[in-house]
């Protein structure tokens, strides 16, 4: 099979011509015209003005309206999302380049060997194609030390030359490329170069091209210009052309996402720790190491740093974590590994954790890529295309050797499922799925290390070598393992499924695992299947299924803030305050403090109290064991769910489909910590341990508290609380102190920089408001002339109640004069207000502060509060309920 090239996609020729029509008014060089003393060299007869001009032009053109900005160098870049043909693109644009100006002389510069070896397999696949757009075929190698002829044809041939080399081949002076010599001319291999003028591609050039070293050595090589490509720049110079992830996934360039999350749940109850990694001090101080724990009060898992000695129980106020104290924090001085030792004799390596279901995890993973692979094999087999899925493991061990743990789990479940797909035994299970992994050279074994990974061309080779031939039916392997830490090279365009089986917290990014399944699918024919515009939400078949070792809620937080970091995001970010705004000043009308309107309400409302609870114990234990006897806890289970991205937005993220695709469950193996339910209630609750007990022996639902005892234990707590607040409510009194708060509180001018509304019968002139509900009310009141006087309580005045301190929103004097005699009677009201009038919208603990305050205003003789209150219209029509006469 080859695969078959598409030359008329638009967003591929709108990056071309951006890049070529910089150049516009350069005249074509003949080929005549390009030597000099046997050196074949670019020419390019255009004026960096011009240059810049074109490009303020295609910029606007593109709608790029941010870029850093950088007309001292002709160095432009072009983003494009991973998997909409990236290399195709530059490739084709030396082509446009030479067939329009008649540059002929072009460096592609990587970043590492794999990337290397992509880009030559890309030019193999592209040379008929091209040959039919261009009628010519470029001369091109891959730099080898060993080969420097190359180097002095590449720099005297005159017809279209293309070198491509990773940036290690010359970022040092002792470089072969820096010293060797050519034999014919006797000047050194880079200066060689350095005659031709050439055009340098930078292929994801922030994987360290642009360090001083790098620039030092780019600029050694004396180009004519240089492109960058990428589909994370760190740094956008002279921007010129993008195609974001949001771009690329809405408009159908890349395959759609599904994520089938695998993870735990209710998993409060047993040992749960994550070693992340070690803080060091060049100060001395001993290291500290990075935990993410569970926080008993909080009933999440949050990172922080321990020291030696830290009790986990302790620190986290968990119980799950009794016997857990560390002992020792370390540095291997071997290998440098990061380790943390307990008191129990338990050890960790950084990016290790304890407290999971490896194998529960591992199995279901499996299971659930396996099930989607056969389902869309079956589907696709007769639209011609075949499916490939891929699993990236961190661990080799744990599938070349014959009993690693995902070796023995993937036969034993595609076993398994082939029966109960297909009715029959599998044939030969070996050959449908082969790893590829890297070996050391000096002991030919297996690595995990990275390093040696990236140095290791062999498995590169292999990756490329057989990446058409696993398009082909013919071919019978469908599921490849690869490590992790392979960013690159399986981009395999049939790759459906991905699944990431990793013993410790993948570090690897959620676009770079992504990525490695994007590209748009390949027919036996090898020409790509393109899913209908109108094709219904669910019928794609360019559907790639992530299955991931975490919830989808937090596989699409990473995968969003990871597309925010490096492309930022169009919402608004909150305007920071203007430090030379004046504050805001409301001054104390002292005509209104004297006034005998405010004086005689002071009086009334400023009396200060304390609150009491006397308990009756029998009903206080027989609501507690009722409510807790309606707990139900789930046990430890591991979710599999299947949620499918629906669009990528720069303003609001990530949209999931409203379309439930479902979700299934199994049992976790973990095993749960006892802990002492009698100590732990009464430690949070406060009730004495005889009552607990109490409690305890009424309970009929106890197997509740074997399944899952944190969360049982927390659940309990929250309902006793309530319970008690509920009671301390009901049977609270408050008793007058025989003091009050003294007018002396009240400060002559406040400065604020919030909102104020002025009035005329405020304490203030002015009042500040925290929501528009409160300016209404307070431009009701002042407008009423029916109002001799009132306030907008301070902060200070507060009402202690045993959920904790109330502070009302007003008060206020009315007057009602009557008409038969003229003779006028005051009222005295306080006021809470609220979003609604309606009791049951109101907060919990909102409905019981104003339980308690209703009680604690009576103590002072006020039976005016009102609460809750909407509006002044509200307030009107309460009032006159209240004093059942018709003020208003």
């Amino acid at each position: 099979m080859k695969i078959q090239f598409e030359p008329n996609l638009q967003y591929q020729i709108d990056a071309i011509n951006s890049v070529v029509k910089l150049f516009d008014g350069a005249p074509y060089i003949k080929a005549e015209n390009r030597v000099f003393s046997e050196v074949s060299k670019n020419v390019l007869k255009i004026t960096p003005e011009k240059v810049f001009e074109n490009f303020n032009q295609i910029t606007t053109e593109n709608s790029i309206l941010e870029t850093f900005l950088d007309k001292d160098t002709l160095d432009f870049s072009i983003e494009m999302e991973t998997g909409t043909g990236k290399t195709y693109v530059y490739l084709r644009t030396i082509l446009e380049l030479h067939k329009e100006y008649g540059l002929n002389k072009f460096i592609i510069v990587v970043p590492s060997i794999p990337v290397k070896e992509g880009v030559i397999k890309t030019l193999k696949m592209t040379e008929q194609h091209f040959k039919q757009l261009y009628n010519t075929k470029a001369d091109y190698f891959e730099y080898d030390s060993k080969k420097p002829v190359r180097v002095r044809n590449f720099a005297t041939g005159n017809t279209l030359q293309i070198m491509v080399t990773n940036v290690q081949a010359f970022n040092t002076d002792d470089r072969i490329i820096n010293q060797e010599r050519d034999s014919n001319q006797g000047v050194k291999l880079i200066d060689l170069i350095k005659q031709t003028n050439p055009i340098i591609i930078m292929d994801e050039p922030q994987e360290g091209m642009d360090s001083a070293n790098m620039k030092k050595r780019f600029a050694g090589l004396n180009p004519l210009f240089k492109l960058r490509y990428s589909a994370t720049h760190k740094k956008q110079i002279n921007l010129v052309y993008r195609l974001t992830p949001y771009d690329a996934y809405n408009q159908g360039l890349v395959k759609k996402i599904e994520v089938f999350s695998i993870h735990e749940s209710n998993m409060q109850s047993n040992v749960q720790i994550m070693f992340e990694g070690l803080r060091t001090s060049n100060t001395g101080k001993p290291p500290e190491a990075k935990l993410n724990v569970s926080f008993g009060n909080q009933l999440r898992t949050k990172s922080m740093y321990f020291k030696d000695g830290d009790n986990l129980e302790e620190k986290t106020k968990n119980p799950v974590y009794r016997g857990w104290v560390i002992s020792r924090i370390l540095i291997d001085p071997l290998d440098g590994t990061e380790k943390v030792r307990f008191s129990n004799g338990t050890e960790l390596t950084k990016g290790n954790k304890i407290g999971w279901d490896k194998e529960g995890i591992f199995r279901e993973q499996i299971r659930w890529t396996i099930k989607k692979h056969f389902q869309k094999k079956e589907i696709y087999k007769e639209k011609d295309i075949k499916v490939l899925s891929l699993f990236f493991i961190d661990r080799v061990a744990n599938y070349v050797e014959v009993d690693g743990i995902i070796r023995k789990l993937f036969v034993e479940i595609y076993q398994e499922e082939f029966k109960n797909k297909y009715g029959v035994e599998p044939d030969d299970i070996a050959k449908v799925h082969n790893g590829y992994f890297a070996k050391t050279k000096s002991t030919g074994e297996y690595t995990d290390n990275e390093n040696s990974m990236t140095k290791n061309s062999e498995i590169f080779n292999l990756i490329m070598k057989d990446k058409e031939r696993l398009l082909s039916f013919d071919e019978p392997l469908e599921f490849i393992f690869s490590h992790s830490a392979l960013g690159v090279g399986w981009d395999n365009p049939n790759v459906f499924n991905i699944c990431t089986l990793n013993e410790s917290e993948s570090t690897i990014k959620k676009r770079q695992e992504i990525g490695r399944g994007l590209r748009i699918s390949v027919m036996q024919d090898g020409k790509r299947y393109r899913d209908a515009e109108d094709i219904s939400e669910g019928q794609e078949v360019n559907l790639l299924t992530v299955v991931a070792n975490q919830s989808y809620y937090s596989f699409a937080e990473s995968y969003q803030s990871e597309l925010i970091e490096e492309f930022g995001t169009k919402s608004p970010l909150p305007k920071p305050r203007d430090a030379r705004k004046n504050l805001n000043k409301i001054k104390l009308n002292k005509s209104v403090l004297g006034g005998d309107d405010f004086k005689n309400l002071w009086k009334k409302i400023s009396q200060k109290t304390k609150y009491s609870v006397v308990f009756r114990e029998p009903e206080l234990v027989d609501k507690c064991i009722e409510s807790l006897n309606e707990i139900v806890v789930q046990e430890q289970t591991i979710i599999s769910e299947l949620n499918k991205i629906q669009s990528l937005s720069e303003d609001v993220g990530i949209t999931e489909s409203s379309r439930h695709v479902g979700s299934d469950e199994a049992v976790s193996k973990v095993s749960v910590v006892s802990i002492d339910f009698v100590d732990e209630i009464s430690e949070q609750t406060a009730l004495s341990v005889n009552t607990v007990i109490q409690i305890f022996e009424g309970l009929n639902n106890k197997h509740m508290l074997n399944k899952n005892p944190i969360i049982y234990v927390a659940e309990a707590v929250k309902r006793i609380q309530h319970i008690l607040e509920d009671e301390m409510v009901n049977l609270v009194n408050y008793q007058t102190l025989g003091y009050s708060y003294d007018t002396s509180l009240f400060q002559e001018i406040i400065e604020t920089y919030g909102e104020i509304v002025p009035v005329k019968n405020g304490l203030y002139d002015g009042v500040i408001y925290d929501s528009d509900i409160e300016k209404d009310f307070t431009l009701g009141v002042d407008n009423e002339n029916k109002v001799k006087a009132f306030i907008k309580l301070p902060k200070w005045y507060e009402i202690d109640t045993p959920i904790g301190k109330y502070n009302p929103d007003f008060a206020l004097v009315l007057e009602k004069t009557s008409l038969e005699d003229g003779e006028s009677t005051k009222y005295y009201f306080v006021i809470e207000t609220k979003g609604s009038t309606e009791w049951n919208q109101l907060k919990e603990t909102e409905k019981m502060k104003i339980q308690c305050a209703i009680k604690h205003f009576e103590a002072i003789g006020l039976k005016e509060y009102l609460a809750p209150v909407e509006s002044f219209t509200d307030f009107k029509s309460k009032a006159n309920n209240k004093l059942n006469l018709n003020i208003f």
